[in-house]
């Protein structure tokens, strides 16, 4: 017997907020493809991906964004930093290059060049202590929890690990004892932490949910990245996933870590490549500026060039090979249940991607609400 009460929420991410870019190329933030209000009726929530550490930068940015959010009667779930946003000043204009009229584009230009160090709760030991990864303080995150409870969110998402950097013995432990602190925050002020999967183990699940009751927020591209059995993970489960995260992914991991090496590599040569610029500044060497300022504008191209994503975050319904139709079949059944689901598109918005998903849960027989 179908229940009238089941339920399904679709929808999109906003993470350009700290630093004005998106961590993921071409971007998959709601604010880089329109306003919220132009999406207004095309999605049911937000998934609010707090790229500051703390709050200490763009608290005011955020609070907006939730009022705006509370405002158009979209659903707000909120995620915990998994960046660190550093930002690097931009060299000046190439004179050659300015002498030529700019082509006109609606995107404004950026003002900084913004690298996203990963950040979490726990590092696992292969990255621990490195300049590249970020750790996590429960002060970097109850702020954002408290902040959200203002606006009666509900449920926050905790990202654990990178894809397939599983923590170890030392990293559980230390990102247990931060998520304790981060949990009686959460129950305190009326909020379920879901954590994410990638680098997260079903034995080290099972005691999260065993000590404090947290939910999975299941991402189907990192699990195909890890590759689980997505449909079998999904059903086994189904009654702790109340937010999944559909997008396409190019299978291996290798990509995932090809992409972020690029990323570091050309950065560093870009801080090198600003460091002689202004050493050539300082020594009054014209000519030698001249030939530094080219290579300077030379290695910020390099560096968007290494931020481009072609691997993840693709349409549903573009160039991956996983075939989501059996998960939306069976997330149809559960929906006739009674059961109350999130499906979050983590891709750049487009209401095809809602369409697809929409072809496959609607049913004639189908009596719940969307």
């Amino acid at each position: 017997m179908k229940n009238p009460e089941s339920s399904v929420f679709v929808g999109y991410v906003e993470q350009a907020i700290a630093g004005r870019q998106d961590p993921l190329s071409p971007p998959i933030s709601i604010s880089r493809n329109g306003s919220l209000a132009k999406w207004r009726g095309k999605f049911h929530f937000l998934d609010l991906r707090v790229n500051d550490p703390g709050l200490k930068k763009h608290r005011e940015d955020f609070r907006q964004m939730l009022q705006k959010a509370q405002t158009l009667g979209i659903e707000t779930i909120v995620t915990l930093p998994q960046f660190s946003p550093v930002l690097f000043d931009l060299p000046p204009e190439d004179p050659e290059k300015m002498a030529v009229p700019a082509r006109k584009t609606s995107q404004k230009k950026p003002e900084k060049l913004v690298y996203f160090k990963p950040a979490f709760l726990a590092l696992y030991q292969a990255v621990r202590g490195s300049a590249s990864f970020a750790r996590l303080a429960t002060a970097d995150c109850i702020p954002i929890i408290e902040l959200a409870a203002e606006f009666g969110v509900d449920k926050i998402i905790v990202p654990v690990s990178e894809p397939g950097q599983y923590l170890d013995r030392m990293a559980e432990e230390e990102f247990e004892k931060s998520f304790a602190e981060l949990d009686q925050s959460a129950k305190a002020n009326g909020i379920r932490l879901h954590v994410r999967n990638g680098g997260l183990s079903e034995r080290f699940y099972k005691r999260l949910k065993k000590a404090f009751g947290c939910g999975l927020a299941y991402n189907v591209g990192i699990a195909h990245l890890e590759s689980d059995n997505i449909f079998d993970n999904y059903c086994k489960w189904k009654n702790e996933i109340e937010i999944l995260m559909l997008h396409q992914v190019l299978p291996g991991l290798d990509r995932w870590e090809a992409r972020r090496t690029a990323l570091e590599k050309s950065l560093k040569n870009y801080v090198t490549i600003k460091k002689e610029y202004r050493q050539s500044l300082e020594d009054g060497d014209k000519e030698y500026s001249e030939k530094c300022l080219k290579r300077f504008n030379t290695a910020l191209k390099d560096y968007y060039e290494a931020f481009k994503n072609l691997d993840s975050n693709l349409g549903l319904f573009q160039n991956g090979d996983l075939n989501l139709v059996p998960l939306l079949k069976e997330i149809r059944s559960d929906l006739a249940e009674g059961h109350k689901k999130y499906l979050l598109l983590e891709t750049v918005p487009n209401t095809r991607n809602s369409d697809f998903v929409f072809s496959y849960l609607l049913s004639d027989s189908f009596s719940g609400s969307f």
